[in-house]
This record gives C-alpha cells, sequence and structure tokens, in this order.
C-alpha cells in the first residue's frame, strides 16, 4: 500500500465565497483549477433556499475535478470541490465540513462563518477568496484568516459583476492580493507548489543584520519597534509575505522591503495579532470570576473599579471580564462605577470592538444564560448589550512606547506577552506593576508566567490560572522607564560633538562664544504650551529630575519638587502676557549656598506657534554678602527670615494640594469625556445597524440575481433543445404528428408535412377538425382511448393505393398521467415501441430520440456530446452520465480521434458536405472495452442563430444496409 501524499495528510482549505455575478466568476476560475488536486475547495455561494439549484451541474461542465453537493456534515479528500447546499451554512470543525440551518435573513450560506471556522480549525492552511457579490459578507472571516496566517484574496473590480463583496474585504486592510478570477487560481496554485520552499529558506534564517533592517524599516515608517517580538514569531509572518510575492531568500524580501512602502503596511499588519475570544480558558475565567467576586465586595458601594485590557483585539476579552464584573455587582446588588480600558495597536480591530457585533461562530462557547441576558440575536449575528458596552471604553495605545492607565484594580493581558522577548516582558510587568493598586491583580495567559520574569513585582494568587497579586515594594515607582531616559539623553549628548567631527582646529571666535555658552547664557529649556520639553541648552541636571522607565517629558513632572510650583505658575503667566520671571529662590547646595531665578519668555517664530523658553539663571552667594546681610539685619530678621521660610513651605504644601485636587477633577472631566465618546459610539451602532439592514436588502437581492441568472441558463438550454429537435424533426424520413392531450398539434416531421400538405397556421388546431388524404374512422375515440386507458395502439389505413398502418402511443412522464399522444404513420409491421410525447420541447426531444430506430448522438460544435439515446448507450456499453459533457473523439481509435479535430473544422465549414453530410458510410468506433467494431454513421449538421452549430449522426451495426 502506497503512503499517502503530504498535500492528503495535510491539504491546503480553500474556501471561495460568491454571490449575485458570482457563476461567471466561479467558471472562469475553476476553469484554471482542472490539474489542482492537492487542496480542498468548498464553495459558498448565496443562494435561495427556497429554489433548486442547478449550480452544481452548471460548473460540472467547467473542471474535471468532482464537484460535490454538500447535504450533510461531510470528510473533505484533496482535488474535490465542495458546494454548500441551499438554506444551510458550513463550517470546518476537526478536518470535516458540518453544516448547520441557515439564518432566516441574511446571506445564505453566510461565508463569513464558513472562513472564520477554517481558520480556527486549519490555521495557515487556509485560504479565503473572495468573487464577486453585493454587500459585505465574508469580510470579516478574511480578517480571520488573516490572523491566523492564511492567504486571502479577492476579485478586481474591472472583472467583478458587483464589485460590493471584494470592496468591502479589501477595505478591511486584510486582503494578500486583488486579482482577477484567472490570475487567483494561478495564484493559489503557484502559492502551494512554493510554500514549502519558503518554509525550508526560513528555518536558518538570515544573518542578524537583515532582521535589523527590517526592524528598523518599520519602526521609521510606521513608528511600532517590533525589535522586542520574539524570533520565531516576526519569522512566521516574514515567511507569510515572501509567500505572498513568491520570494525565495530573506534578502529579496529586504530589497522588497526598502522599496515599498505599501509592503512595509502590509507586514506591520500581519504582526498585529488580534484575535481572542469570549471566556478564553473556561478554568481560568472560573478562578477570575473568583477575584472579581472579591474585587466588588471590598468596593463600597457607588465606589470605583478601574480594569485594564491592553491587547483588547475584538474586544472579546473585555466584554467577558465586563460581563464578570455586572454579574458580580448585581449579586452584591451594589451600584458601582465600572471603569473598564480596552486598548490595542490595531485600529481596525478596535473599530469592531466598538461596534459589539459577533458570527454565530464567535460566541459558540457562550454559556446560554449569558447570551440570554448580555447579548442580542439581530439576523444570525449577536450584538453585545448597550449596558455592557457602554462600560467599556476602547483606545489605541502601544503597550511598550505608551504611559499606562493607573490606580487600577486588575489588568487583564492574556496571550500577548508571548510574542515579546524576555526583555521587553520584564518592562511591561515593570508598567503593570506601577499601573496596579497595592494587592491588585495580574491575569495572564497559561503560556504566560509572571513569577519567572518579574517574581519580585508579583507573588502567585492561582498558579494553574495564572493570576497574580501585586508586591508592595519601594522601588517599585516606574523603574521601567529608566532605559529609554538613558537612551534619550545619550542621543541628545551625541549630536553636538558630531556636528563638528568634520571641522578642523576652530577659529578664536568659536571659541570665544562656546565659552559664552557654556560659562555665562544659563541653561534652558524649550517648551510648548502643555509644558512638553522639546529642546534642551546648557546642564539642566540641578533643576530636573529623571525617574526611572520610559522618559516623561512633561517639565511640571521632571522638575524638582521645590520649584514645580514656580514654573507652573510662570508658564501660565507667560501665556497670558508673553513673559514672566520669579524673584530669587533660595537653596542650599552641597558646596554652596546659591539663589535661582526663572525666567519664561515667549518664542517669536513663524514656524511654531506657542512655544516658551524656560531659562535657569543661578547665582551664588559669597560669605561676605551673607555677613552683611546679618550684621544689617541682626537676629531678628533671620528669625523673620526663618518664619517667612515656614509659611512659604505652608502655602506652598497647600498649592500642592490645590493641583492635585485639580489633576482629580480633570481625571473625572476625561471620564466625562469617555461616557461621551461611548455615546457617539451608540450612534455609531445605531448607524451600523441600518447598514446591517441595508446588507440584508441586498442579501435577498444577490438571492434573487443567482436565481434570475440560473433560469437565464436554463432557459438557454431549453432553447438550445428546442432547436435540435427542430433540425431532428426535419432529418426524419418519417411521418409523425405529436399531439397534446386536448388533441392539438404541437410538432411534426417534414414528411408528414409533405404528406398531409401541414403549414405553420395548423399548430394547435384540434388534429380531429382537419382534413387528412386518408380517412381515418372514429379517431378521436381512439385516441381519447388511449389517453385513458394509457396503452399503445395500431389502426390499419390506406393512403391512395398504399396500405399504411397509423400507430398511437401515448407518453406519460415517471408517476404522471398522460400529457400527449404521438401518432406514426408507418408501413404495415413496422414499429417503435414505446414512443411517447410530451408538451415541453426538452420532453419531445428526449422521448423521440428513445423511441428512434438509430442510435443517435447530438454535439456540438466543439465535438462535445450533449445528447445521446438509449440504443447508442447499448451499442457502445456507456451509461448516459458517462458520455455527456464528454468529446465524440472518445469513441474512435486511433489514428481517426488524433485526426477528429481536423475533420470536425473543415465539417463546420462546409467543406465536406458532399462527401459525408445525410450519407451512410461505414466507419470503425471504440467499444467501452477498446475493442474495435464497424458501424455505420450519418451526419446531419445543426445550425441556430442563438449558437454555434452542431450536428446530428445515426449509427447503426455496420452489417445492415440502409438508404440515404
Amino acid at each position: 500500500m502506497t503512503s499517502p501524499s503530504p498535500a492528503e495528510l495535510d491539504p491546503y482549505w480553500i474556501g471561495i465565497g460568491a454571490s449575485a455575478g458570482g457563476l461567471d466568476a466561479l467558471k472562469e476560475l475553476l476553469a484554471e483549477l482542472n490539474d489542482a488536486n492537492d487542496a480542498i475547495y468548498i464553495i459558498a455561494q448565496h443562494l435561495d433556499p427556497k429554489h433548486p439549484t442547478i449550480l452544481q451541474d452548471l460548473l460540472s461542465r467547467i473542471t474535471h475535478l468532482p464537484i460535490t453537493l454538500v447535504e450533510q456534515d461531510t470528510v473533505p479528500r484533496p482535488g474535490n470541490i465542495y458546494l454548500i447546499a441551499p438554506g444551510h451554512n458550513a463550517s470546518v470543525r476537526d478536518q470535516s465540513i458540518c453544516l448547520t440551518p441557515a439564518a432566516v435573513v441574511g446571506p445564505k450560506p453566510s461565508i463569513t462563518d464558513l472562513f472564520t471556522s477554517m481558520a480556527s480549525d486549519v490555521a495557515e492552511k487556509a485560504i479565503g477568496v473572495i468573487l464577486s457579490g453585493t454587500g459585505s459578507d465574508g469580510a470579516q472571516g478574511m480578517i480571520a484568516i488573516k490572523a491566523a496566517g492564511g492567504i486571502t484574496l479577492a476579485q478586481d473590480e474591472t472583472s467583478a459583476k458587483y464589485s460590493g463583496m471584494p470592496r468591502a474585504a479589501r477595505e478591511t486592510g486584510f486582503v494578500d492580493l486583488v486579482l482577477s478570477p484567472r490570475d487567483i487560481a494561478r495564484e493559489i496554485r503557484q502559492f502551494i507548489r512554493l510554500n514549502g520552499k519558503h518554509r525550508e529558506t526560513l528555518s536558518t534564517p538570515k544573518m542578524r543584520s537583515n532582521l535589523e533592517k527590517i526592524f528598523q524599516r518599520l519602526l521609521d515608517q510606521t513608528g511600532y519597534d517590533f525589535s522586542g517580538y520574539k524570533l520565531k514569531t516576526v519569522q512566521r509572518r516574514i515567511q507569510r509575505r515572501m509567500a505572498v510575492h513568491k520570494l525565495i531568500t530573506l534578502d529579496d524580501y529586504v530589497t522588497l522591503l526598502m522599496a515599498s512602502s505599501t509592503e512595509v503596511e502590509e507586514l506591520f499588519k500581519d504582526m498585529l495579532i488580534s484575535v481572542t475570544a469570549f471566556f478564553r480558558d473556561p478554568d481560568a475565567f472560573a478562578a477570575l470570576a473568583e477575584i472579581i467576586d472579591e474585587m466588588v465586595d471590598r468596593c463600597e458601594a457607588h465606589g470605583s473599579l478601574r480594569v485594564w485590557v491592553p491587547g483588547c483585539a475584538n474586544g472579546e476579552e473585555a466584554y467577558s471580564i465586563c460581563i464578570l464584573l455586572q454579574q458580580a455587582a448585581a449579586r452584591t446588588r451594589k451600584e458601582l462605577n465600572l471603569q473598564l480600558f480596552a486598548t490595542d495597536i490595531d485600529e481596525h480591530a478596535l473599530s469592531l470592538a466598538r461596534r459589539g457585533i459577533y458570527s454565530t461562530n464567535q460566541i459558540k462557547d457562550v454559556d446560554s444564560e449569558i447570551l440570554k441576558h448580555y447579548f442580542q440575536e439581530k439576523d444570525g449575528q449577536y450584538h453585545i448589550s448597550k449596558r455592557i458596552r457602554d462600560q467599556v471604553v476602547f483606545a489605541r495605545q502601544n503597550l511598550i512606547m505608551d504611559p499606562p492607565f493607573s490606580h487600577l484594580d486588575l489588568i487583564s493581558c492574556r496571550n500577548v506577552l508571548i510574542y515579546f522577548n524576555l526583555e521587553t516582558q520584564q518592562k511591561i510587568l515593570q508598567t503593570f506593576h506601577f499601573a496596579l493598586k497595592p494587592q491588585s491583580h495580574l491575569f495572564l495567559g497559561k503560556s504566560e508566567s509572571a513569577s519567572n520574569i518579574a517574581a519580585e513585582l508579583f507573588e502567585q494568587r492561582d498558579k494553574h490560572c495564572q493570576i497574580f497579586r501585586r508586591r508592595t515594594i519601594a522601588a517599585s515607582q516606574r523603574a521601567d522607564h529608566i532605559s529609554s531616559a538613558n537612551r534619550l539623553m545619550q542621543s541628545l549628548n551625541s549630536t553636538e560633538p558630531a556636528l563638528l567631527a568634520d571641522e578642523s582646529e576652530p577659529s578664536l571666535e568659536l571659541l570665544l562664544e562656546q565659552l559664552l555658552l557654556d560659562k555665562m547664557v544659563p541653561a534652558a529649556l524649550v517648551v510648548d504650551s502643555q509644558g512638553h520639553i522639546l529642546h534642551i541648552r546648557g546642564q539642566v541636571s540641578d533643576y530636573l529630575t529623571f525617574p526611572q522607565g520610559r522618559i516623561d517629558t512633561s517639565v511640571f513632572n521632571l522638575a524638582r519638587d521645590d520649584l514645580k510650583i514656580d514654573v507652573r505658575s510662570l508658564l501660565q503667566r507667560a501665556k497670558r502676557e508673553g513673559r514672566a520671571a520669579s524673584q530669587a529662590l533660595f537653596y542650599q547646595r552641597p558646596e554652596r549656598p546659591c539663589s535661582l531665578f526663572l525666567r519664561v519668555q515667549q518664542l517669536d517664530s513663524s514656524q511654531h506657534d506657542d512655544l516658551f523658553v524656560l531659562a535657569f539663571i543661578d547665582v551664588d552667594l559669597d560669605s561676605q554678602v551673607q555677613r552683611l546681610a546679618g550684621s544689617l539685619a541682626g537676629d531678628s530678621a533671620a528669625l523673620s527670615h526663618e518664619q517667612l521660610t515656614q509659611e512659604v513651605a505652608m502655602f506652598r504644601d497647600r498649592l500642592q494640594s490645590s493641583i492635585q485636587d485639580l489633576e482629580t477633577t480633570n481625571e473625572e472631566l476625561q471620564s466625562t469625556n469617555e461616557e461621551l465618546q461611548s455615546a457617539n459610539e451608540e450612534l455609531q451602532s445605531a448607524n451600523e445597524e441600518l447598514q446591517t439592514a441595508n446588507e440584508e436588502l441586498q442579501s435577498t437581492n444577490e438571492e434573487i440575481s443567482t436565481v434570475n441568472q440560473e433560469l437565464e441558463i436554463k432557459s438557454f438550454e431549453l432553447e438550445q433543445v428546442n432547436n435540435d429537435l427542430e433540425k431532428m424533426l426535419l432529418s426524419v424520413d418519417a411521418a409523425i404528428l405529436f399531439l397534446d392531450n386536448r388533441l392539438r398539434l404541437q410538432r411534426y416531421t417534414r414528411k408528414a408535412a409533405e404528406l398531409f400538405g401541414l403549414g405553420p397556421e395548423d399548430l394547435r388546431q384540434t388534429v380531429t377538425s382537419m382534413g387528412y388524404a386518408v380517412d381515418i374512422p372514429h379517431l378521436r375515440q381512439e385516441l381519447l382511448a388511449v389517453i385513458e386507458q394509457e396503452s399503445e395502439t395500431c389502426l390499419p389505413l390506406q393512403l391512395e393505393s398504399t396500405p399504411l398502418q397509423l400507430r398511437l402511443v401515448p407518453y406519460k412522464a415517471d408517476g404522471d398521467p398522460v400529457v400527449g399522444v404521438m401518432m406514426f404513420f408507418e408501413p404495415p409491421g413496422k414499429t417503435m415501441e414505446g414512443a411517447c410525447i410530451c408538451a415541453d420541447p426538452g420532453s419531445w426531444l428526449q422521448i423521440f430520440n428513445q423511441h428512434c430506430p438509430h442510435a443517435l448522438v447530438s454535439c456540438d460544435s466543439q465535438g462535445l456530446i450533449r445528447f445521446v439515446n438509449d440504443s447508442f448507450c447499448q451499442m457502445f456499453a456507456y451509461e448516459r452520465p458517462d458520455l455527456l459533457g464528454q468529446n465524440i473523439d472518445r469513441l474512435m481509435p486511433e489514428p481517426y480521434r488524433s485526426q477528429h479535430d481536423t475533420y470536425l473544422k473543415a465539417f463546420l465549414r462546409g467543406e465536406s458536405q458532399g462527401n459525408v453530410i445525410g450519407q451512410w458510410r461505414t466507419v470503425t468506433a471504440l467499444h467501452r472495452d477498446n475493442r474495435r467494431f464497424m458501424v455505420a454513421v450519418c451526419v446531419y449538421p445543426l445550425e441556430s442563430a442563438i449558437r454555434q452549430a452542431g450536428f446530428i449522426a445515426l449509427f447503426n451495426p455496420a452489417t445492415v444496409s440502409f438508404h440515404a
């Protein structure tokens, strides 16, 4: 037994979504996939569940790959195409296609549900394709596939009949390639064929210099530093982008990245991990629920609880925690002020989180009681209830670079740290420690741990569920920012020497200017109206303090404690008056007593508004000045000076307290602003609901469009069949009349027209009211008896001196009543057993050919078999489905098969009509068991104004003689 190929063991899953206008796109795409036997193809075409579909038959004519209509759960095999049956939604679970009833309103089947399940089940083996259609179904599924490491493709607008769905997919920003359907098929084949090479190349990555170039390019364009990410994470994302561009070496990709800003944006999107789920890891959330219960129990009524969820992705985790808080508050019957901040750097994921709308697949693991109380089902989608959505504020924030929230009761950062290296993890944990209140909790993912990285900051509360409690230590105040401050100061100090590095010996003028700047010009800062430092000149370490961690540029925070009040008041006065100065501020240095003057001056600049220069003017007080002041003032002056100093200190304390109250008020105003943002989000949600209703109408229109397209194709085929029947009636050398069950003439052969003088005006006339050259006694009674008794009968006739027999044959479809009669005027003894008739032109052709005395085949202009009768199937030992749609040359042995196309072209041009058309001739045919045998064949041409020409061929064993 041969072992299965790698493709069979781990094949790619290609999901293809289409709607209105998708039939043409599907045909074009499948025509290029005839040799693609190493993947599983699932087609989700929006169909009307109340209307039977012929899509399987239509697509089977385009590709040699087997097409299966999935009407029950199926285990698919590579090299097969699976079409989702109308009225069902499909999902991929455990390598199987599983069906569920589709929603009453909305797209059927749901492309988003299919793509989302593929991403969850097969991850990077998923490929999503969006073809023509209106609405936006499938867009969210493309995001899931991209996040799982798969490939996403969409049809371009120029080739799409309806561009709504492809445009919605592109607008998500998660589509890798936009191509025509034919090019999409080629890209899929190339990607599957070359993907192994990409894996092989990146399994041993290039030198560190290439990765550093990539990190630097991302930092320069996006402002985000990914050097702290784990190497394996970065490799997977780079590998995926290389696969999209069909690049083999890392050097080639670096070259592309340096030249293309678009590719930088695409790589940046790939680096973002925006995947989560409701109540992910139920055991962990059960343990967290106990912690939240304790938090709520300790909180006083109308108290405040603050929670931060960094890396919130689409919002599922944030909403899950908010639901737990609401449940705990309801249990204790407390009115609490809940503030839940959810942040991420992926703006698109945040927009989805603000909507709070999730598919059936996304809430599949949510408890039914929670769904009932905290979700609202609308048209097959689940909406977060308003009371939950109002409690969560979503904002864009860089976890590494931006300042954190503060005074938090809980931080939930699950499965985010795993993407960072140890150094970055340490810094993030230090940030969390700073942001949390004493004895508050940190909730991490099951693959993360704070005890191994920052054991001095956190202690384990629940080892199995990764819940940690903040330790209270003195050295915890934002220790993570010291390295950033040092790096910034190093960069500031390193700029000036570089400017003079290339100069030769400085001139006397430059030396003088440098001396004046260093010794006589005071240290100064350039700040904006908000107090953020933009430039530093001179030595300011005596006046500013730089805490550890990421550098804070606010001068109000960096200034020494005894200078903060004066700096703030002077800057406020300078905003109003343009300048401000302080009186002497006395302080004691270790080596000498000093006095300090502060001066703020607005900077006049046409390029910059609201800039201010803060100068620190330091004056030494020598001992002689001190003694002179003492002798003049005496002891009472010294005592008075001491009292004034104490009063100033007291007022400064009071002022500092007022500032803190002001900051608290500012935080409350910020909270109010967040509430206003939440109200704005509600308005956006209402607008999105209206958009959803519009999409539902579009979905209904798509289904109608698809049904109409199928009916057009069926009508076209029916017209072709009708035309074939007309040509056949003209070619048959027998007198035959076709009647319906009301004895009205429907059709007749050419021989019958010549025999009875029939014309177009006789159609639809009752046959018993028409005059004939032959007397048929009791014709009406005989015809009615055939219809009632459903049995064939023969009547002897005399046409002038020629004896004839009239054979009356009833027609009824299987299980249906008789709908017509065929009248055969034949020589005595000649029969056509079982002949029948139907009012439907296609059935006329089928019944007539079944009772034709010859083996008959009808082909189109390409030589493809379109119809065969039973005699033909018996002659060649084939079943009818094995022949339909196949080229007739398969019935020809060599060398005739190789020359068949040449014969066919000559036949269609009319070059061979003189010696083959309408003439019986003996040829060699090929039996199904590859046995050659002789047959007699006669060929008749078919012509039509609505399609290309074809032909009809009559066959009989060569041992029988025939007349032309």
